[in-house]
């Protein structure tokens, strides 16, 4: 099965049509119709199911996917391997982060990084869904490294590191409630909040908590970015809930202020750096790995056990659900 056909099969599924695949292979849409057709007789079974709105897999078509972007991502990497063997010194390193780590973690690992390895190229999404597309894109063989939040675990993850991002409640330092050295989830009943959206891993673990404390909340605007809650915060808008290293930079120069919550839920979310068990790791991967953990490294430690019973602790299946 020639490679080619396979990156235009993944190229129909990643754009939803044939026409927009074309635009972006430079190819007839003739032709990759063709192609598809091909692959649907040695398959023996229709891959995609033809909608007003799009192509979308069958069930045969999505066992062909996976193992296309197997072999595609296996090639790419026999090319990297290939290239450190003569010597050439190139690589991509993949990676798929969660917002909350992308100032503080991922940003100057690359710097860093980059300053010892220039011919390397490094490719980065922020994602805004947090917690999903990060582990898709790991299970898709698109990311060669995920940070996102442990909040459940896959057996199809490698865990390699982790590290802690407590949250806060992030004010204007003019806020009624920005004088406090701590706040309780209840503290929050009937202020305006800033939200990011519901889907959100973030905005999922601050309602869990919320709830558990009986608190019905009320966001005055929901949000798809960090930066943008932080400056509707800084605006006065409302508080948000958000790590508190994200806005370490604004807290230093006195924009905002970031106030640490009484709960366990909120004072130990952990984030934690993984790779595809089922994938091969490239030295361009294993070097920048090195540096991640020294960057996490610098950040608060693991705390192991929780007090007994800690006030508004989600039970772990609703930690569980925030994953997703």
């Amino acid at each position: 099965m020639q490679l080619t056909v396979l990156r235009y099969f993944l190229e129909v599924i990643e754009q939803g049509s044939v026409r927009g695949a074309s635009e972006k292979m430079n190819i007839t849409p003739s032709a990759i119709s063709r192609h598809i057709a091909i692959l649907e007789q040695m398959v023996g079974a229709s891959l995609f199911e033809r909608r007003p709105r799009g192509m979308t897999l069958t069930a045969e078509g999505e066992i062909l996917a996976k193992y296309a972007r197997r072999m595609v991502s296996n090639i790419d990497l026999v090319k990297t391997a290939v290239e450190e063997i003569k010597g050439l010194r190139r690589g991509v390193v993949r990676i798929f982060a969660i917002e909350a780590v992308a100032s503080s973690v991922v940003y100057p690992a690359i710097r860093e990084f980059l300053s010892a390895h220039s011919s390397i190229v490094v490719e980065v999404e922020i994602v805004g869904r947090d917690n999903s597309d990060v582990l898709h894109a790991l299970l898709r063989d698109d990311a060669d490294i995920g940070i996102m939040y442990k909040l459940n675990l896959n057996s199809d993850l490698n865990y390699l590191t982790e590290f802690e991002v407590p949250f806060a409640a992030i004010a204007a330092p003019d806020h009624p409630l920005a004088q406090r050295d701590s706040i309780s989830a209840r503290d929050l009943k009937d202020v305006a909040m800033v939200g990011l959206l519901p889907s959100s891993a973030t905005r999922k673990i601050t309602d869990m908590t919320l709830r558990s404390a009986g608190v019905k909340t009320d966001y005055t605007v929901s949000v798809n970015s960090i930066e943008m809650a932080k400056e509707l915060a800084r605006a006065g808008v409302g508080i948000t809930v958000l790590p508190e290293i994200v806005a370490r930079r604004e807290c230093e120069a006195g924009h905002l202020v970031a106030i640490p919550f009484t709960e366990w839920s909120l004072r130990h979310i952990r984030c934690t750096v993984c790779t595809h068990s089922g994938g091969t790791i490239t030295k361009a991967t294993s070097a920048f790995l090195d540096t991640l953990r020294r960057h996490t490294g610098r950040l608060p430690p693991v705390t192991d056990s929780p007090p007994p019973a800690p006030q508004g602790r989600p039970d772990s299946a609703a930690m569980s659900d925030a994953a997703r």
